[in-house]
């Protein structure tokens, strides 16, 4: 187990030496379980207003988590509904990962070109629904979401 830890380490002090990375920054779910009332909040300033920026959002699950996908409301200059799928239709992972952690990356923006300097704020929350409920209160097995804003190569 602690060998798998120090490969992960390594692996995010070489993802973090990214010079392209404008922002990136994780919040981690307690017990693993991400409770609707609980929306992640993401604060990053921006000081380049020419460069094109691709933002991504990065969830982080068990190999437990019992549903394909994973809906999300994503709030920052305006409302979108987000569907991100997990697993395929024979039920393999899509992520990538080490043990039962899996990691995904999706695109959620591309060639965003920030029109002034500034902070801004995006804010996640789960979507999740099952059968005749509004919402999944505590949506078990994901132990973080994350996001990454990186300058485009053109």
């Amino acid at each position: 187990m602690k060998k798998n830890s120090w490969i992960f380490l390594f692996a995010i002090a070489l993802v973090s030496c990214n010079s392209n990375t404008v922002f990136e920054d994780y919040r981690s779910f307690e017990d693993k379980q991400w409770n609707a009332d609980s929306s992640v909040v993401f604060n990053y300033s921006v000081a380049d207003t020419t460069s094109k920026n691709q933002l991504i959002i990065k969830v982080r699950h068990t190999v437990d988590y019992d549903f394909q996908n994973l809906f999300l409301f994503v709030k920052s200059d305006k409302v979108d509904t987000l569907e991100v799928m997990l697993a395929n239709k024979e039920g393999m992972w899509l992520g990538t990962g080490v043990g039962d952690i899996r990691e995904l990356e999706v695109k959620y923006k591309k060639d965003k070109i920030f029109d002034k300097k500034g902070n801004f704020t995006i804010e996640i929350e789960q979507a999740m629904r099952y059968g005749k409920l509004e919402k999944i209160q505590a949506l078990s097995h994901i132990s973080a979401i994350g996001i990454s804003i990186q300058k485009q190569d053109e």
